[in-house]
């Protein structure tokens, strides 16, 4: 069963664990992950080898989308565009919906990927009552940065499975972002 999903605010309704299969799990988990990062070198301090673009300094902090009617923190320079939801509603910044976007230059564009927490609807539920939350990374790409907008293009769900959280298929749209006003 596939559909559209849409965010949706509203109650989540938490889910039983058996924590006498699950600790065990999650205890080899972190000592798999502990005995990893300690067989790895230290990593080299990260340098900021960029200097911001006196162009990029005098974009606009705060973006509306045309398209998805968000606004976006976005930071700009010229290797990196980074961009943050910030005007979701509150109930669903409490539990955990989000939108961050981080893209490197190539080119003469920016290419990257977008991690998005989003409330889901559970089809059959009662309205309100059963949504999840879902962790999906899509494709973004931005073209053009300018004082008047920001102009690419993002995969966008076209067929999602809401009780796997499981994106069957996207496609590319278009997508315009304009300074707020």
């Amino acid at each position: 069963m596939t559909f559209k999903a849409r965010i949706k605010e509203g109650g989540m309704k938490p889910i039983k664990t058996d924590w006498k299969r699950a600790l065990p799990v999650g205890f080899a988990f972190a000592a798999l992950i502990l005995f990893t990062v300690a067989a790895q070198n230290p990593a080299a301090p990260a340098q900021s080898g960029s200097t911001p673009d006196p162009d990029f300094a005098r974009l606009p902090k705060v973006w509306h989308s045309e398209t998805t009617k968000h606004d976006f923190r976005v930071e700009v320079n010229k290797d990196l565009f980074r961009a943050e939801w910030v005007n979701l509603p509150a109930e669903s910044a409490k539990k955990g919906a989000f939108i961050h976007t981080e893209c490197r230059r190539t080119g003469s564009k920016w290419i990257g990927k977008s991690n998005i927490n989003m409330l889901v609807e559970i089809p059959g539920a009662p309205a309100g009552v059963e949504t999840k939350l879902c962790q999906i990374t899509i494709r973004f790409e931005v073209d053009s940065v300018s004082p008047e907008k920001i102009t690419g293009q993002g995969e966008s769900l076209h067929s999602f499975d809401a009780p796997t959280c499981r994106v069957n298929e996207t496609r590319w749209a278009p997508f315009t972002w304009v300074p707020r006003k």
